[in-house]
């Protein structure tokens, strides 16, 4: 049985609030959930999330950059499972309640990511992000990256 909640708005949920939560522990994730905002992501926004984080878990536990995650990553999975239990399982379950929504990514976002990138001075990934929001009419997006103030039809919240 699926539950179904009543959403107020929805907001974007950047990389930083998926590495945040699941690095850190921190909340604003979850405040955004209860206070009933339908969040939304891309597909590009938790591979960016995921692969930051096992960079993180890997400079934590052995040093170095990203030729040793890659060597790192196969050799020591264990080291790394908590991350991805977090993207397999907690990222499932919001999906699985319809608290979570994927956004797809199309030629006009694609476009639209060149125009943001030069008209807010955006690198790609942030540049998708502002074009995604703005081709799906989403105001609100959750950040902990001070780039996206420079966006004026974005709404930054930090919970």
């Amino acid at each position: 049985m699926k539950l179904k909640m009543k959403f107020t708005e929805e907001v974007f949920i950047d990389s930083s609030i998926f590495i945040a939560h699941c690095m850190k522990n921190d909340k604003t994730l979850l405040k955004l959930v209860e206070r009933k905002n339908k969040l939304v992501t891309s597909p590009s926004v938790l591979e960016e999330a995921l692969y930051k984080c096992l960079f993180i878990k890997n400079e934590e536990t052995f040093g170095g950059g990203v030729y040793s995650l890659k060597r790192n990553y196969q050799r020591h999975k264990d080291v790394f499972s908590g991350i991805l239990l977090y993207f397999e399982k907690f990222i499932k379950i919001l999906r699985e309640y319809e608290i979570l929504r994927l956004l797809e990514i199309n030629d006009a976002i694609y476009e639209l990511m060149i125009e943001m990138s030069k008209k807010y001075s955006l690198l790609p990934n942030d540049a998708l992000i502002a074009a995604t929001c703005k081709f799906y009419g989403i105001k609100h997006i959750a950040s902990f990256d001070e780039d996206f103030q420079r966006v004026d039809f974005l709404e930054v919240l930090r919970a």
